[in-house]
């Protein structure tokens, strides 16, 4: 569990300095996840389809929706009931965050592309202590 969160980390770290998530990232991780993890829990389906939403909202880049899949299938299936939930409980307590940050810094609350890649460390944080 410990790769994945410093893997998580390194992907935040380039995506806070070049506001990208390269494919060659992603997809090799997203594609392991599947064939190690397939058919998973229907609650990971959910989170997916819920990402995949979000993304075609315009409430995400493409490139974070990829890692967060990504992540939630790449976790252990005994584990991913939560997945769910926890994900809830990052996107919550992160866009609170970003909200108290940007009100601080005096900054606009829309229209504004900001790098969202550590957004999953808290979910992975989570996951890590409750499991």
């Amino acid at each position: 569990m410990i790769w994945l969160f410093m893997y998580a980390l390194a992907i935040s770290l380039y995506d806070l300095r070049t506001r990208r998530i390269p494919n060659w990232c992603t997809l090799p991780l997203l594609a392991t996840g599947m064939i190690a993890h397939f058919p998973s829990r229907p609650e990971v389906w959910l989170a997916s389809f819920g990402l995949l939403w979000a993304w075609a909202g315009g409430w995400m880049g493409a490139g974070d929706v990829k890692l967060w899949m990504a992540l939630l299938w790449a976790l252990p299936v005994e584990g991913s009931s939560h997945a769910l939930l926890f994900m809830f409980i990052a996107f919550l307590v992160t866009g609170l965050a970003q909200i108290i940050w940007r009100t601080i810094r005096k900054q606009a609350m829309t229209d504004v592309n900001s790098p969202a890649a550590w957004r999953t460390l808290p979910f992975l944080l989570l996951y890590w202590y409750v499991h």
